[in-house]
């Protein structure tokens, strides 16, 4: 890490173990790649709040950049909005050169976009779905600059997320449909407070110099016209990627004249709304071979390598997500019996 953005962290920690839920935190954290299940168990395991914050803490300082970065989106996505400013003059600076970095070809503009736009980090186990990706992608590109739909449905725990993130990280396709950048909203399952909490969430990140200086919205009509007249004048070649939709309603809030990326289990969630309207089917099964690319990163073998059990485990286990802890954390146990 840094040794601006350590500092900047040690300088507010304590305000930082006073306020936060780890808990809130952390999900965001795993998803991004950043903390591991392991490390969140260790932390939960803490007897009070303050105590998990400062272990938490404790790990973060530990670690690199991205984790840093991590962390910050953390506090913006998850109602925090003061702390992140505490944090904000300790982010790395991110050249915004469009030569490529180190990490997997993706340039530094490209992660300073998606870290801003709090699009999760790719997962440590990742493998590529190309075909999925070019089909996201050549969607968007139908929208043509003007307000429409594209939702990419199927079955839970199909990577549904990861494809819809790794569909904007890419440097020619950001400049050149999204130049105003990407804004990640991780929906869920909500009830009207809920949805509320997340549109205000999302009208202070967008507005983060004050161009509406009164109070933040108190009702879901109220916030809908912010989030309208936001997008209108502040970022009309931009995209918003709602995560995670359940129900129909939840969309109107965002039928407002915006290009939408949306994951959803359900494709009819959009039959409610206006605007063009453009489907991607992800199927839930990887296939045998993109099980082993699976397998093999997870436990650091080449594939040529595995053993004649992989095949059963792969079969047995019926892998269906890149990145899904769960099915990786039971490959690994039938790979230790096995």
């Amino acid at each position: 890490m840094d040794a601006k953005s350590r500092n900047c962290l040690l300088q507010h920690k304590e305000a930082l173990e006073k306020d936060i839920k780890t808990h809130y935190i952390m999900d965001h954290m795993v998803g991004d790649g950043v903390l591991t299940i392991l490390e969140e168990e260790k932390v939960r395991n803490e007897p009070t709040q303050q105590k998990r914050a400062a272990l938490l803490i404790k790990m973060i300082l530990k670690k690199d950049n991205y984790c840093y970065i991590s962390f910050y989106n953390a506090l913006l996505l998850k109602g925090y909005k003061d702390l992140a400013a505490l944090l904000q003059d300790g982010i790395p600076v991110i050249s915004s050169s469009s030569g490529k970095d180190s990490a997997g070809g993706i340039t530094a503009y490209v992660r300073t976009v998606l870290c801003e736009g709090g699009v999760p980090q790719r997962p440590v186990v990742f493998v590529t779905r190309k075909k999925l990706v070019n089909a996201i992608q050549q969607k968007l590109f139908k929208l043509n600059g003007e307000p429409g739909w594209v939702t990419v449905y199927g079955m839970a725990g199909c990577g549904k997320s990861v494809l819809a993130a790794e569909a904007v990280r890419d440097h020619s396709f950001l400049e050149g449909c999204f130049p105003n950048g990407v804004h990640w909203i991780s929906v869920g399952k909500q009830d009207k407070s809920g949805l509320l909490m997340k549109l205000q969430n999302l009208c202070a990140r967008l507005d983060q110099d004050e161009s509406f200086p009164q109070r933040l919205p108190l009702n879901i009509e109220e916030a809908k016209d912010r989030l309208r007249i936001l997008m209108l004048r502040k970022y009309p070649r931009s995209l918003l990627i709602l995560d995670d939709v359940w129900d129909p309603w939840v969309l109107k809030a965002f039928d407002n004249q915006c290009q939408i990326l949306l994951t959803t289990r359900d494709k009819s969630v959009t039959d409610s709304v206006m605007g063009p309207k453009y489907v991607v089917p992800v199927e839930s099964g990887l296939g045998k071979e993109k099980g082993l690319e699976i397998l093999s990163l997870f436990v650091n073998v080449k594939k040529a390598d595995l053993p004649e059990q992989a095949h059963s485990i792969i079969k047995e286990c019926k892998v269906v997500e890149c990145c899904h802890w769960g099915v990786l954390t039971d490959l690994l146990h039938k790979w230790n019996q096995s």
